[in-house]
């Protein structure tokens, strides 16, 4: 046997069974992570819970590429602990794999690093047959390294549609308009112009695609915005 391993429990056996002869399938809900206590142990079949589970979660994925997988991400903001064992769940939280994993460490921010961590295992061990391949979107997560980049792209105009208020609304008003310095130019009253309302956008957010009128890919001293127009 090799040193890291999964195998189907006694509970996962007679629920794999039990699907196979009414034609129904087995609700995976859950991944476990444990540290086992501080020491390695090879897992059995008898077991019906972790040696020591630190996370629990909901399972995101269940799919194949190779061989029949379930997939969990453990967040940034949990760990202090060693993952040793890894366990999979149905809805009735009945233990159906257990598995010996290699030693691996999940920081927490105050101890100077994070970082997030999917959990990957393989399902060999249980018919396909009887499992349901899911990718719920409700409970998928946005990895901090996902989000960082989408607000450098705001920051900078890289997003085709999309640029934060916050730059142009200087008077802190909530709307890019006449009283605003914008790129270097100034608005006056010279002039009153129609644009249309903006689209339904992200709260603190304008559309490039309303108010930029010469297309360069930002609002600047060329645009006409509300009620002013630029010298």
């Amino acid at each position: 046997m090799p040193e890291f391993y999964s195998l189907i429990t006694n509970i996962g056996i007679q629920r794999v069974n039990e699907a196979l002869a009414a034609g129904t399938k087995i609700d995976l809900a859950f991944i476990a992570v444990g540290d086992s206590n501080g020491a390695y142990y090879e897992p059995d079949i008898e077991q019906a819970s972790l040696v020591n589970e630190c996370w629990r979660g909901e399972i995101s994925e269940i799919g194949v590429d190779s061989q029949l997988y379930a997939k969990a991400l453990i967040p940034y903001d949990v760990g202090g602990f060693y993952i040793r064992e890894i366990g999979v769940f149905d809805s009735e939280d009945n233990l159906l794999i257990i598995g010996k994993q290699p030693e691996t460490y999940k920081p927490v921010e105050g101890e100077g690093s994070i970082k997030e961590l999917w959990v990957k295992v393989i399902l060999e061990a249980i018919n396909p047959d009887v499992i349901e391949l899911k990718i719920d979107p409700t409970i998928q997560m946005a990895s901090v390294q996902y989000v960082q980049n989408l607000f450098t792209s705001f920051q900078n105009h890289t997003h085709p549609d999309l640029m934060p208020i916050w730059l142009y609304d200087t008077n802190s008003n909530g709307v890019v308009d006449s009283c605003e310095f914008v790129d270097g130019g100034e608005f006056t009253d010279g002039q009153v112009i129609t644009i249309p309302e903006p689209p339904e956008v992200p709260e603190l957010i304008m559309s490039t695609a309303i108010y930029d009128q010469n297309n360069n890919g930002i609002v600047d001293e060329a645009e006409n915005i509300d009620a002013g127009e630029f010298n």
